[in-house]
């Protein structure tokens, strides 16, 4: 007896392939990514889908959208649903939900959300009150599809100032939007501005959260400043960092693997637009032997955390030599074997987009073009 085919929607479509590169930790673009993809669910104990069923569904322009109905149970089970229909039904209720404010997601309708229509317009006292209900939300999806459309309404507008400053001290802004779906590239305007909302009154000698926030917020804008050659301001907010700050190991494994680790990959930076080579070669070294030794306790998803930021800032530096990159492989090495086949064997600058984490990724998967 045949399999049943599916009617798979371009919004379903979508979602699943958002869903199953995270749970995999990188997108999927290639036949490669559709091998490692396959094998991934096979190694879970499921049932198997080939590469080539992943590749026509997700990469082949002009396919239809109607696979077996068997393999999207699968593919629900891998991404933690307990079936197809499960899957339906969660994205069922996000749908309404986005719906309820004005967004209009299974098509491509040019129609303003009503947040966006706030901001836009800074008429930010009704999204205010609006936002003030998730304080008692826990919906982490939920959360995430809110902060999503925060995000590309700030992207799309001309001026964030207002906003930032009403909105920086709402939880679900400031862990969601400013945090999990941080914009590393600055494209949002007067992010710059947003960062610094963020950051004010922050006391990083009262708590573990505040000092962890200080550390994010600063960190994001050292990078900046370097990235753009701001010498002056990437000097003064690393001063205050590395010297100021000057975080000790416990402390650093107090805030968490994210800030650390960017925190330890800013501080190299620092060390190269201070002029200070010896020191900066001997924090790497520093910075070699702590991870071996941390190493063995993280779980993957930290090592790739730690692989991402200190890769990140080895292509960002142009002092450090090629011989660094391969140390840095080397150490996470075990880290490929979830990868696409031959990936360990790339320059570190094909390796690092593998593994971005975070709302990089969920940027990244936002924007990508399916057929």
């Amino acid at each position: 007896m045949p399999k049943p085919n599916y009617v798979l929607s371009d919004y379903l479509k979508q979602e699943l392939y958002k869903l199953l590169s995270i749970r995999i930790g990188f997108p999927i673009r290639s036949k490669l990514d559709c091998r490692k993809l396959s094998e991934q669910i096979t190694n879970e104990g499921l049932s198997s889908v080939s590469e080539s069923s992943l590749y026509r569904l997700f990469l082949l322009r002009g396919s239809s959208n109607r696979p077996y109905l068997h393999t999207l149970n699968i593919l629900a089970r891998f991404c933690g649903f307990k079936d197809w229909n499960d899957f339906e039904e969660q994205q069922s209720k996000l749908d309404t939900f986005v719906r309820g404010f004005g967004k209009f997601p299974q098509n491509k309708s040019t129609v303003k959300s009503l947040i966006s229509v706030c901001i836009h317009s800074d008429e930010i006292k009704p999204l205010y009150f609006y936002t003030e209900q998730f304080n008692e939300i826990t919906d982490l999806e939920i959360k995430v599809k809110f902060a999503e459309e925060i995000f590309h309404s700030t992207l799309t507008n001309s001026d964030n100032r207002l906003f930032f400053r009403e909105f920086c001290r709402f939880p679900i802004i400031r862990e969601y939007f400013f945090e999990f779906l941080a914009d590393p590239t600055f494209s949002i305007p007067n992010y710059e501005e947003g960062i610094l909302c963020y950051l004010n009154g922050l006391r990083g000698d009262e708590n573990v959260k505040d000092l962890r926030d200080l550390v994010f917020g600063n960190c994001m804008l050292f990078r900046h400043y370097f990235i753009k050659g701001q010498r002056d301001k990437a000097l003064e907010i690393g001063r205050k960092l590395f010297v100021n700050l000057a975080l000790n190991q416990h402390q650093l494994n107090e805030i968490g693997v994210f800030p650390s680790a960017r925190y330890i990959s800013c501080k190299i930076l620092f060390f190269e637009i201070s002029g200070d080579k010896v020191q900066m070669r001997e924090f790497i070294e520093w910075m070699f032997e702590l991870i071996t030794k941390q190493r063995l306790s993280q779980t993957i998803e930290e090592q790739r955390i730690t692989f991402y930021s200190l890769g990140e800032c080895f292509l960002l530096s142009s002092l450090i030599e090629l011989h660094f990159h391969e140390r840095l492989k080397a150490l996470f090495s075990q880290l490929f074997d979830v990868m696409p086949s031959k990936l360990f064997h790339q320059k570190l600058d094909k390796i690092i987009p593998y593994f971005n984490q975070n709302g990089s990724l969920y940027h990244l998967l936002n924007h990508s073009n399916l057929n």
